[in-house]
């Protein structure tokens, strides 16, 4: 049977997810905290730049750690974690693959079909997953609906971007074929003073075609590739005065700064069921992304002891280059059965996975001193020479092979879900700054997971759970030769979701307790990771709503308590809390289409707005330093005519002034109000 016509998508409530355990599971048999960001709510709330946009209404979640950013980096923090690349997944397949300095993944949201938060531990599965859990974008690929979409997008600074989702299909529905382009020309909010006007911009183009192929109905082949081409310049970074306060000042430059990355991937995802019982799947891909980086630190007066100057005015600058290369292949393996043994009905999973990094670094500072900048009246465009000294020169390696094996057991209404994984490890870094120059390393692990879920009939589902998680860690550790040590965390977790039958509501609640060995402290500037913290342990409560209050209006509500504590120290900081981690967040979303109230004037308009509260952080490790909660507003209308469709959203709507945090001398100045309008035309 072909399905030629799927309808409208609405509301925001999906009721199975493959990511928790590569099997179609139903969310409330899922024994651990997930939540689903779908197309619609992609398009509802107006996700086009960046994507961590998409998940600014997800407990658990801290989305623009580091305030506004236009040069692709996706800061995310997840259950008191920096999880920047590592909880870096895509249609299954890891691409959290780091460089060795700036070089990272990025995604274009447009590409995307839905978005899969999965919190906790998930190293069973993936290998590679983080503590804090991973966020697992899945791909837009080939339906046999046919698919055509334009839009035409326009807002402030200046920005215009133009998209297209073309998919069709043969009459049997056994060959089909989709191609997902866009194209980003915009200046952002990061203005540099002083200059008339010079903002930072960004130029994005981003082509995925895909193709299926459906020799049998019991198999199927899918082919997959994308380009995506980033040219970026500043991110919203500030200095701090000598006293501490936040200045108007970037330390980069217009006409030096600039991020360019050239990424691209091949894939392919192959299925067959061999009867009801058996199916193999087969998932590939190769992804590789050369990068070319230019940018600004702060110098160092050894006669003051501070990157300023004896006036307390004059800061020192270096300006530095990097080229990078970076590679991930992905494969994974695995067959699923479907058995039955007496009373118990056996979905068993049965795989293995292999996983190699490759990150190449040419790290280059300038024999010429780079002009200093007064932080009170600054220069811009001044003549900068381009960084000619190598002084690093790089290559990191880490293969990772795991095997995995799970059972998810049900009988009558009790879910049982067992899993374990044992992982092999190799890396190896030859680093020509380091002493000596070369050094291998091998490690393994065993890691599993254990959730007890009951069904009632009513919907509710509670469970209690635990998990595991092995994190091989890429970067340079600048102390030591040696590469860091891999991290390993734990977590107890008990919840209870409720999904009544037949409806589009989903609410979930989980108490946590997570703990997390040789923790990495990202540097903002610099990219890659420069110093670990012996343990933190983090306490939590999650609350998430996702519902239709009745017919045509939608609400989305997320609360996050999150107690995070350094548990082990050898820096001294043993009781305080780590940076930049808020221990209150809360956001709700409501839009409600007004076509239900039967006024014909009314058909085809949506009306919607959502609130976004993120509590206080610490700037520092001894907790010295605030920087203040911060509430943002964010509002949306929509008008549908035929095959027309009309949206403007408006994000932070009243133009709230916040930092995010501050570190290492930097304010980290959050995004400041855009407005977008999008017309697209579906055909």
């Amino acid at each position: 049977m072909v399905i030629r016509e799927k309808g409208v998508q609405e509301g925001y409530v999906a009721k199975s997810s493959m990511t928790a355990t590569k099997t179609k599971t139903p969310i409330t048999e899922v024994p651990q905290s997930i939540s689903v960001v779908n197309r619609n709510e992609l398009d509802m709330r107006g996700v086009h730049l960046n994507f961590t946009e998409a998940l600014r209404y997800v407990p658990g979640v801290v989305a623009d750690q580091f305030g506004f950013n236009g040069t692709g980096f996706e800061y995310l923090g997840m259950r008191g974690f920096s999880v920047q690349t590592t909880a870096n997944f895509r249609d299954n397949l890891s691409q959290q693959g780091a460089g060795l300095f700036f070089g990272a993944f990025i995604t274009d949201p447009y590409s995307l079909e839905r978005v899969d938060v999965l919190r906790g531990p998930t190293s069973v599965m993936f290998g590679r997953g983080d503590a804090g859990g991973i966020v697992n974008r899945i791909t837009k690929l080939p339906t046999a609906t046919p698919i055509r979409e334009i839009e035409l997008q326009y807002g402030n600074f200046d920005r215009k971007r133009i998209a297209g989702d073309f998919g069709l299909a043969n009459e049997d529905g056994t060959l089909m074929f989709r191609l997902v382009t866009t194209a980003l020309d915009t200046d952002t909010q990061v203005r540099f003073p002083n200059t008339g006007g010079d903002r930072a911009q960004i130029r994005r183009f981003y082509i995925a075609p895909s193709l299926t192929w459906r020799p049998t109905d019991r198999t199927s082949i899918t082919l997959f590739g994308d380009i995506l081409n980033n040219r970026s310049e500043a991110a919203a970074f500030y200095s701090a005065a000598p006293d501490g306060s936040p200045t108007n000042t970037l330390i980069s430059d217009p006409s030096f700064t600039r991020y360019s990355t050239d990424q691209a991937s091949f894939s392919y995802k192959l299925e067959h069921h061999f009867n009801e019982t058996f199916t193999a799947r087969q998932n590939f891909r190769f992804m590789r992304q050369d990068g070319r980086f230019r940018d600004i630190n702060p110098g160092f007066d050894f006669a003051t002891g501070s990157r300023f100057a004896a006036d307390g005015r004059t800061m020192l600058r270096d300006a530095i280059a990097t080229r990078e290369r970076l590679d991930q292949t992905v494969l994974d393996t695995h067959v699923e059965a479907r058995a039955h043994t007496g009373p118990l009905n056996h979905t068993v999973l049965v795989g293995i996975d292999w996983n190699r990094v490759q990150a190449t670094l040419k790290f280059f500072a300038a024999s010429t001193p780079t002009p200093s900048i007064d932080i009170f009246n600054p220069v811009y465009n001044q003549p900068i020479a381009m960084p000619d000294i190598l002084a690093l020169d790089g290559v990191q390696k880490i293969d990772q092979v795991g095997f995995y094996v799970q059972d998810q057991i049900k009988f009558n209404q009790w879910v049982l879900t067992l899993s374990g994984r044992h992982d092999r490890v190799s890396s190896v870094n030859d680093i020509n700054a380091f002493s000596p120059p070369h050094f291998s390393n091998k490690d393994s692990a065993y890691t599993g997971r254990a959730g007890l879920t009951y069904l009632f009939s009513s919907g509710v589902a509670p469970y209690v759970s635990y998990s595991q998680s092995f994190l091989p860690q890429t970067g340079i550790n600048f102390f030591d030769s040696r590469p860091f040590e891999p991290t390993r965390a734990s977590q107890y977790e008990v919840g209870i979701k409720y999904q009544p039958p037949g409806t589009r509501n989903l609410i979930t609640a989980a108490l946590f307790e997570l703990t997390k060995t040789n923790v990495l402290t990202p540097d903002p500037r610099i990219g890659g990771l420069l110093s670990e913290t012996d343990e933190i342990r983090s306490r939590g409560a999650e609350v998430e709503a996702r519902t239709e209050i009745y017919r045509g209006m939608n609400l989305i509500g997320a609360f996050t308590y999150n107690d995070v504590k350094v548990t082990e120290s050898a820096s001294g900081f043993k009781g305080n809390m780590p940076v930049r981690i808020p221990n209150l967040t809360t956001s709700a979303w409501l839009d409600y289409n007004l076509g239900t109230l039967n006024v014909s004037w009314l058909r085809g308009f949506f009306l919607g707005g959502g609130v976004r509260y993120v509590g206080r952080v610490f700037n520092d490790e001894a907790n010295t330093s605030v920087t203040p909660s911060f509430t943002l507003f964010d509002a949306m209308l929509r008008y549908d005519h035929g095959p027309w469709q009309f949206l403007i959203n408006a994000n932070n709507i009243f133009d709230e002034k916040y930092y995010s945090a501050s570190s290492g001398g930097n304010f980290f100045l959050g995004t400041r109000r855009s407005v977008i309008g999008t017309l697209k035309l579906r055909f």
